[in-house]
């Protein structure tokens, strides 16, 4: 199993420092500030990977992620597609990736309430402590962005029992504003 320097952390220019090996509950109302970080990760040369409920074509047109691997979180048959009830098919396919890159990648997981929805909080937390595990022995980081108000406040205590916890604001630093 590969060796992670958790001294190693990735920053683009103000934005916050995040670790390798590390999954990140990102909270705010948007995440917008989450695309952005990705794409400047992207532009600065780190392999980066976005799961999202948004179908590619409209991150693409919204975030201008042409050249970032876009996977979209829906129950309709595809290329790229992933059954939000299929977390253990999600969860191989994420592995792969981080597999294909083992210099270090970024993954943005935009879609967790979805997921929760079709397959209950629980087993979503299964999901996400088997990521978890599976990051903190890699040079990979993950990010998780949520809305607090989708989730009971005990739910919202759990994901941040289990992930780094972040503000979405704290992303792009205080001089960028949220869409």
């Amino acid at each position: 199993m590969p060796q992670v320097d958790h001294d190693r952390q990735v920053r683009i220019g103000d934005s916050i420092r995040l670790e390798e090996g590390t999954c990140y509950l990102v909270k705010g109302k948007t995440v917008s500030a989450a695309y952005r970080y990705i794409e400047r990760l992207h532009d600065d040369r780190t392999p980066a990977l976005v799961i999202s409920r948004l179908h590619p074509d409209r991150i693409q047109a919204r975030f201008g992620l042409h050249d970032i691997p876009t996977w979209w979180l829906s129950q309709s048959p595809g290329d790229g597609h992933y059954d939000p009830t299929a977390v253990g098919t999600l969860a191989s396919s994420i592995e792969a990736f981080s597999e294909a890159h083992p210099e270090g990648c970024i993954v943005l997981l935009d879609g967790i309430e979805y997921i929760s929805m079709n397959v209950g909080f629980t087993k979503t937390m299964f999901f996400i402590e088997h990521l978890n595990e599976y990051v903190m022995t890699r040079r990979m980081t993950v990010l998780v962005p949520i809305d607090p108000e989708c989730y009971e406040s005990k739910e919202v205590a759990r994901l941040e029992r289990s992930m780094e916890s972040l503000e979405i604001s704290d992303l792009l630093g205080s001089s960028n504003t949220e869409d």
